[in-house]
């Protein structure tokens, strides 16, 4: 039976849709990222309860906006919402209910299935708008690569902003390209470009790079059609007006927070955006085999290296001699304009995410679906050129496959994915910041099979991520203090799971990760060649000094244990008895001339106890500490025979006994120890 050429695109385009669903559907549940948890999952519950409430106004929590990935993931939630039966509970109800912190992983598929949905929409969408100008085998090459791109794979299984913005940009640009095919322009592609474009720019601000390059695209095209300046000029400023009327349109209509502050809202992204441009990530970055707070201006052009394929490198290589023969010996324009269109596209939005201060590799992604074209042009140009027609297609089909065993493999870790041509991920790991949350699952469940799981507290980079997997205690923040900044929640767990971005960052110092690290790891968890998390034994630090209590350029006092002469804890002394106390503290640049010394202090001052100093520990010599390195002094700590019953406040002090100088005493602690009578005294 033949096929009418409708039925064939219908038929094509449903194999596409398949091709893109595939790799993206199974295995939804694995593991998080590190932005999912408590920020879109978060925001998501709090736009559904709005939208139930009619509280227009509180659909607005970010400036980011992430409207779209509200939307999907209030998607996700009513797909729960269906899926429990509950339909005559509440909405608001049914929210307080769903499992949040920490998130149940169970709901993941249905959270993240609108945004696997919609990506996977991309690749057919890709053919029927793009034949008319790519041609058939050109089309149908894009699709498929943009359907097996690893970067855009991964982020398309995830509840966040990436994918979605980069996909509305691309499909905005395609409908455009469509409209304005051939000299002609379709007005209603062109109405639907913007649309697109008003997706794109509730989801991610950055995406408003695509309202000037559109302009000045309709306006050089204009411009070419041989027509009268004037006339020229009308006919942008009516392309325009239809462009940004959808695009504006979609903005207002799907953000209700629009609907009752508009001039708030956009001032608030306004600011965010100008904020966000001069501002590194807080936590830094790492680059070149350094850590660093702004990776700088090469920082994109090494990250499309390791994240695209050595397919779409060969697909430049030959578009460039395909470029020369279709400009300058046949003097094609079509072809040609799209190629450049393409290039001046990624140069562009590359520009605009290098010169902002805050940098993800991510942020590249709306770049990649133009450089699948370049290449997908490449390749068609050299098998249109200089093969037989039966092995067009046979070739072209290779690429694909060749590109599917590239990918697949990474399942369900494509973020592990990066060019073998640039080294794999072991070179990865040398020259960019790697892990986005990917591995801290495996940990987590490991972890579960040692005994007394249950009761394990555990400290991890990313707690967020992994606390949905693990079956005891994680430790997300210690009398407010969290890992990011100081070790102190490390010191409180019985295990700490550092993780590889954490280590290139050296966060949250790198005499603390001499300290995590001194232990040998009990587990490794290894993906595609990168180590990605390891989990150390911890001290399990029975007691944490709460605030800043330090010596400036000397330490920093963290926390404490106090025991009795068997070495179990104790929480109270006797007059006349010795308990041995063990202090950690940071080494900030403290002598090791200059000794820690401790006394007991009532409230007038008057010494009640004197600490003698056993000794100091550390997992490293002295020489090869590097700052932030924790420290443990252990003291026995000799209580008066006449000190009444009471609780008495520790004093620390850095002594010079070269001198007989005091270096300095540390801040009031929140150390205290309670002294109660003899068990045979009433």
């Amino acid at each position: 039976m033949v096929l009418g050429p409708m039925r064939r695109s219908w038929l094509v385009a449903f194999g596409l849709f398949l091709l893109a669903l595939a790799p993206r559907l199974p295995g939804l549940d694995v593991f998080l990222t590190a932005d999912e948890p408590k920020a879109w999952f978060g925001r998501s519950i709090q736009f559904l309860d709005a939208i139930a409430r009619a509280d227009w106004s509180a659909t607005y929590d970010s400036p980011a906006p992430g409207v779209t990935t509200m939307w999907a993931g209030t998607l996700g939630l009513l797909l729960e919402y269906l899926r429990h039966g509950d339909i005559g509970v509440n909405v608001t109800n049914f929210l307080q209910q769903v499992p949040f912190d920490p998130l149940d992983p169970a709901i993941l598929p249905l959270i993240r299935l609108p945004i696997v949905l919609l990506v996977a929409l991309a690749a057919p969408l890709t053919y029927l708008w793009g034949r008319s100008f790519l041609g058939d085998r050109g089309a149908i090459l894009t699709a498929c690569l943009l359907a097996l791109d690893p970067f855009l794979l991964a982020l398309s299984r995830v509840l966040g902003h990436d994918a979605l913005v980069a996909t509305f940009m691309w499909l905005s640009l395609l409908a455009l390209l469509r409209a304005t095919h051939d000299r002609g322009f379709e007005r209603r592609f062109l109405a639907l470009s913007g649309a697109l474009a008003g997706l794109a720019f509730l989801t991610k601000y950055p995406s408003l790079f695509l309202g000037a390059f559109v302009l000045v695209v309709l306006l050089a095209l204009r411009l070419t059609q041989g027509h009268s300046l004037r006339h020229s000029v009308s006919e942008w400023l009516l392309d325009t007006m239809v462009w940004w009327t959808a695009a504006a349109a979609i903005f207002v209509v799907l953000w209700p927070a629009m609907w009752t502050d508009a001039p708030g809202r956009l001032t608030a992204i306004f600011n965010d955006a100008v904020r966000a441009s001069g501002s590194p990530h807080p936590k830094g970055s790492f680059f070149l085999g350094q850590p660093v707070p702004d990776p700088g201006l090469g920082f994109y052009a090494l990250v499309t290296l390791f994240r695209t394929t050595p397919l779409l490198w060969l697909g430049w290589l030959l578009l460039i001699p395909a470029v020369f023969v279709r400009s300058v010996v046949q003097r094609g324009s079509g072809w040609t304009r799209i190629a450049l269109l393409m290039v001046l596209y990624v140069l562009a939005y590359g520009l605009l995410v290098t010169l902002g201060g805050k940098k993800q590799d991510r942020y590249i992604l709306p770049a990649f679906p133009a450089l699948v074209v370049l290449a997908a042009l490449g390749y068609v140009w050299v098998v249109d050129r200089w093969c037989h027609a039966t092995l067009r297609r046979g070739l072209l089909a290779g690429v694909v496959a060749m590109q599917a065993a590239l990918v697949l493999p990474h399942f369900p870790y494509y973020l592990t994915y990066y060019n073998p041509l640039m080294g794999s991920g072991t070179a990865a790991v040398r020259n960019i910041m790697v892990g986005w949350g990917e591995g801290l699952d495996q940990a987590a469940r490991y972890l579960n099979t040692l005994p007394d799981a249950a009761n394990l507290r555990v400290v991890a980079w990313y707690s967020t991520t992994f606390e949905p997997y693990f079956h005891g205690k994680t430790l997300y923040k210690v009398e407010e203090e969290k890992l990011s900044r100081t070790p102190k929640p490390g010191l409180a767990a019985d295990y700490v799971v550092l993780y590889v971005n954490q280590v290139q960052r050296e966060l949250p110092s790198t005499g603390a990760l001499q300290f995590f690290r001194a232990t040998t790891p009990v587990y490794t968890v290894t993906l595609h060649g990168i180590d990605y998390a390891w989990i150390h034994p911890a001290p399990a630090v029975e007691h944490i000094i709460a605030g800043d209590v330090r010596l400036v350029g000397q330490g920093e006092l963290l926390g404490y244990n106090l025991r009795d002469a068997a070495g179990q804890p104790i929480e109270s002394v006797q007059p006349d008895s010795v308990a041995y106390l063990s202090l950690y503290w940071e080494w900030q640049g403290k002598s090791p001339n200059d000794p820690l010394r401790v006394s007991l202090v009532d409230a007038q001052g008057n010494t009640r106890g004197w600490g003698n100093h056993i000794g100091t520990f550390a997992p490293l010599p002295q020489e090869a500490w590097q700052e932030g390195m924790v420290v443990r002094d252990d003291f026995a700590l000799a209580i008066f025979a006449d000190t009444p019953p009471g609780d008495y406040q520790l004093a620390v002090w850095i002594d010079r006994p070269a001198t007989g100088e005091t270096v300095g005493v540390f801040p009031p602690t929140n150390i205290w120890v309670r002294v109660t009578r003899p068990m045979n005294q009433n």
